[in-house]
């Protein structure tokens, strides 16, 4: 829900930016109706009627536009922030893996020292076997982090450029939006494919990826069995969907752009909010939460692929957006889908970093019980080769030391007379007693 719920903030931010611009498009409408008037004075006095209101409508949009400068730059402060805090973790895992490494290294140190004299040669093979795994998990651990602080580079300069290009590139889109919009006419299935083009476009730049992130013409059935086909769905972490419509009908702008006349002008202009006021209900009817293959909570994001639409139907009917949101239905523009398209982006790179994350704990963990066990087959082996010497020694005893012992009666027989190319008192240490005749057990 707090990925939702900051797509709704950006989206409302958006749209205070967004009205400045209205105001301008209404100061072009005027100056090309003031073309072709004639010079009636009662006309005259219409018009100043309406620049003075027009005036009036510069200074709400004047404070209108400084609110959402403020969110904006709280926006950018929250992705900043997020940065900061991954970078900070990266920092956090560094340190960790340096101080696991210098403990490793000591402890292996420590032990190899204390138990070094105690290997025989046969030994080196072993080590080197029980080496060769932490070895292994050293490297995978320093690959995952050096492979976790790249991305982390790469995500920071991106987040870097975002706010500037997507302010330039929602003008662009929109100088563009317009000029096409002359060029249509009242054709409704033309209108439908420009939009489709324009979302396509918008989803292309967005960094999302199709089949992954999003698709598009999926197939849907209601609670009745009705087929719905929403034009693009956006899948969100968590496992959440976004709805995204393009079809709204944009005839009656079209004709308010091409007509000159200003009674007519308002006419279309009114048929054009009464066509996205249907639109919007229709929409909030369709019950896209309760459709089955669909993981979402109802809300549509209704795309009004040209921008200077949008603005004009929100100029004329403030309470637009909030009408649309009573019905489930966020109303957005080229600039606006952009932006949360760019956010949906980010948070799914926000994701893949706390998986690495994860995966790097994981990592560790199992690097530190791996080395607990190399450790506690060091100790093992070291014990076993000390109850070896410990053997020998006590079979050495047995051999050439204490009363009776088995070289003393064997030596005997050479001083006997046995004949003889060796003398085993040059080979082992024997100490001898009085009682060599005894035939005591060797101690």
């Amino acid at each position: 829900m707090d990925v939702e719920n900051l797509l709704l903030g950006i989206l409302i931010g958006a749209a205070l930016v967004a009205a400045p611009m209205s105001f301008w498009a209404a100061r072009n409408a005027q100056r090309r109706f003031d073309a072709g008037r004639t010079s009636r004075d009662g006309e005259t006095a219409g018009l100043d009627a309406r620049l003075r209101s027009s005036e009036a409508a510069l200074q709400e949009t004047r404070a209108t536009a400084q609110a959402a400068a403020e969110a904006r730059s709280a926006l950018a402060a929250r992705m900043e922030e997020s940065a900061s805090a991954h970078a900070e973790k990266l920092r956090w895992i560094d340190t960790a893996r340096e101080q696991l490494a210098q403990q490793f290294q000591s402890l292996a140190a420590s032990i190899l020292d204390a138990k070094a004299e105690r290997f025989a040669a046969s030994n080196g093979e072993q080590v080197g076997a029980l080496m060769a795994p932490l070895r292994e998990q050293l490297q995978q651990f320093q690959q995952l982090v050096v492979e976790s602080r790249a991305q982390e580079g790469e995500s920071r300069a991106v987040l870097r450029t975002e706010i500037i290009t997507l302010r330039q590139m929602s003008e662009r889109l929109s100088g563009d939006a317009m000029n096409l919009a002359r060029a249509l006419t009242g054709d409704t299935k033309s209108q439908g494919a420009w939009g489709e083009l324009v979302l396509e476009r918008l989803l292309e730049v967005s960094g999302l990826s199709e089949g992954r992130d999003y698709e598009t013409q999926v197939v849907l059935r209601d609670e009745g069995g009705e087929t719905r086909r929403p034009d693009v769905v956006v899948r969100l972490p968590g496992g959440r969907d976004v709805v995204i419509d393009a079809k709204v009908s944009l005839t009656a702008f079209e004709r308010w752009c091409n007509d000159t006349d200003i009674v007519a002008r308002d006419k279309h202009l009114a048929e054009h909010l009464g066509s996205m006021r249907r639109h919007i209900d229709e929409l909030g009817k369709r019950g896209y939460a309760r459709s089955s293959g669909l993981a979402s909570n109802g809300i549509v994001l209704m795309f009004v692929p040209i921008e200077a639409a949008y603005l004009e139907a929100i100029r004329v009917d403030p309470k637009l957006y909030e009408l649309a949101l009573r019905s489930d239905v966020v109303v957005v523009s080229p600039g606006m889908l952009l932006g949360v398209l760019r956010t949906v982006d980010h948070v799914w790179k926000a994701e893949a970093r706390s998986r690495n994350a994860e995966k790097i704990a994981e990592r560790a963990g199992l690097l530190y019980d791996k080395f607990a066990a190399f450790v506690q087959d060091l100790q093992r082996a070291s014990e076993q080769t000390g109850k070896a010497r410990e053997s020998i020694d006590t079979a050495i005893g047995k051999l050439a030391t204490g009363r009776g012992h088995l070289v003393g009666q064997v030596e005997k027989l050479r001083q006997l007379g046995a004949r003889s190319s060796r003398d085993l008192r040059s080979l082992l240490p024997i100490v001898d007693h009085d009682d060599d005749e005894g035939e005591g057990d060797a101690t």
